[in-house]
C-alpha cells in the first residue's frame, strides 16, 4: 500500500509517498478521514524550534481502523479512533497510541481533540468551582475551548478577550457570557470587571492561553487572593515580567499545564484471588480509568463525549477547510512565517466526498 504524507522542511511542507506495509504486533493500520492543524505548535516545528528537520508534520487525527497486528485487543477493524499521528492518508501505529471514539461522534470535531483535551486539562488543574468567576485570556481554539469548558463546568461568568471581533463572536453564539477585544480597546477588561464587581475583589480564576507575557503580567494582577492563574500557553525568548509580587502578596497560585505533563495512558497490575490462597498477579495489565488520576486517553474521551451528547459543538471554531492536496499551500498561507489571525481552527479532508471543502481562496467562519 502507498500512502501520501506531509513533510516539514525548513519554511516549507510538502506532500510525499512511500510504501506501507502491515501492522505488526500491537500496532494498527489507520485510515485517515480528517485531520486538525495546529498553527502555533507546526510554526515552531516549520522554524526548527522543536525537533530538526525534515520530519513529519501533524500531530491530531481522526480516522478509521482498516488493519489489526498481532496481540490487539482494545480495538478491531471498522473502529473509529483518534490518535497523534501525523497528516497521512495511511499509518501505522501503536494500538497504545489510539483512543476510540464513540459511536455517533462528529469526526470533524472529534478531528481537534488534541486541542481539545490542553483545554480540558488546563480545566481540571484550575479545579475552578461552580459560581466562579473566570476570564480566558486568548480566543484561539484552545482559548475558545477552555472558555466553553469552564462555562459547562458551572464558571459564571466567562469572559473571553482577545484582538479579533470574528473570533470573539464566534464565542459569543457559543455560550460565552462576555468577550472584550483588547486591542481596539485597551481599558475594556478592566472596565468590565468594574461594573460586575470583580475589579476590586479580583477575578478567582484566569486562564492564560495567548503566549504574551503582557498578558501573564496583567492575569497576575487581576486574579483575587488566594486565586489561580492557569498557563496554557508559553512565550519563549522574552523575559518574564514582574510577577512574583502579586502573586506573593495575595497567596494567589500560578499553575502550567503542559499538556505532556500528566500520564498518557495507565495499565495497572492487580491481584486476584482465583479460588485458591494466597492471591495471585493477573497475567494481564488492565486500564486504569477515571477514579483520582486523569490521563490524557480519559480526558479525550471526555472531550469525544461531550460532542456526543451535545455538551460541547466546537463547529463553530472551525473556520477553514482543505482538501489533504491543499496542504502545502494552507501551511504557506496560515502557518508559516507567522501562524495568520485568520485561522482558528483548520480542518484537512483526507476523503473525496469532502473534496468541495472550502477553498482557500474563500475562508469563512462557520457559525
Amino acid at each position: 500500500m502507498k500512502t501520501i504524507y506531509s513533510q516539514a522542511h525548513p519554511g516549507k511542507v510538502v506532500l510525499a509517498e512511500k510504501e506501507l506495509g502491515h501492522p505488526g504486533p500491537g500496532e494498527v493500520l489507520i485510515k485517515a478521514k480528517y485531520s486538525a492543524m495546529s498553527p502555533g505548535t507546526e510554526c515552531g516545528l516549520l522554524h526548527e524550534a522543536i525537533v530538526p528537520l525534515p520530519t513529519n508534520i501533524g500531530y491530531a487525527m481522526a480516522g478509521e481502523i482498516i488493519e489489526v497486528g498481532e496481540g490487539v485487543e482494545e480495538f478491531k477493524v471498522g473502529d473509529h479512533v483518534v490518535s497523534t499521528i501525523e497528516h497521512a492518508q495511511y499509518i501505522i501505529t501503536s494500538e497504545l497510541n489510539c483512543t476510540l471514539c464513540p459511536k455517533g461522534v462528529d469526526l470533524k470535531q472529534a478531528a481537534f481533540w488534541n486541542l481539545g483535551h490542553t483545554g480540558m486539562y488546563a480545566l481540571r488543574r484550575s479545579q475552578i468551582q461552580m459560581g466562579e468567576a473566570c476570564i480566558v485570556m486568548g480566543e484561539g481554539f484552545v482559548g475558545a475551548v477552555t472558555a466553553q469548558l469552564a462555562r459547562i463546568a458551572g464558571a459564571c461568568p466567562v469572559i473571553l478577550t482577545g484582538h479579533h471581533d470574528e473570533k470573539l463572536e464566534a464565542s459569543r453564539k457559543m455560550g460565552v457570557d462576555y468577550t472584550v477585544n483588547t486591542k481596539t480597546d485597551p481599558e475594556g477588561l478592566e472596565k468590565l470587571l468594574a461594573e460586575l464587581g470583580l475589579l476590586e475583589s479580583g477575578v478567582p480564576v484566569i486562564f492564560e492561553a495567548t503566549g504574551n507575557r503582557a498578558a501573564l503580567l496583567q492575569a497576575c494582577q487581576l486574579v483575587a487572593e488566594r486565586g489561580r492563574v492557569i498557563m496554557i500557553s508559553q512565550a519563549h525568548g522574552e523575559d518574564l515580567p514582574p510577577i512574583d509580587d502579586p502573586i506573593m502578596q495575595k497567596g494567589a497560585s500560578l499553575i502550567g499545564t503542559y499538556v505532556n505533563s500528566k500520564p498518557y495512558k495507565l495499565k495497572r497490575a492487580d491481584l486476584l484471588i482465583t479460588g485458591t490462597w494466597p492471591p495471585v498477579m493477573a497475567d494481564k495489565l488492565a486500564p486504569y480509568k477515571n477514579c483520582d488520576v486523569w490521563t490524557s486517553d480519559e480526558d479525550i474521551k471526555v472531550y469525544l463525549n461531550m460532542i456526543k451528547y451535545g455538551r460541547l459543538d466546537v463547529t463553530p471554531l472551525i473556520s477553514h477547510t482543505f482538501t489533504y492536496e491543499q496542504i502545502p499551500e494552507a501551511y504557506d498561507k496560515y502557518v508559516f512565517p507567522h501562524p495568520s489571525k485568520e485561522i482558528t481552527g483548520g480542518l484537512i479532508c483526507w476523503e473525496e466526498e469532502d473534496s468541495e471543502s472550502e477553498r482557500l481562496t474563500s475562508p469563512s467562519m462557520n457559525y
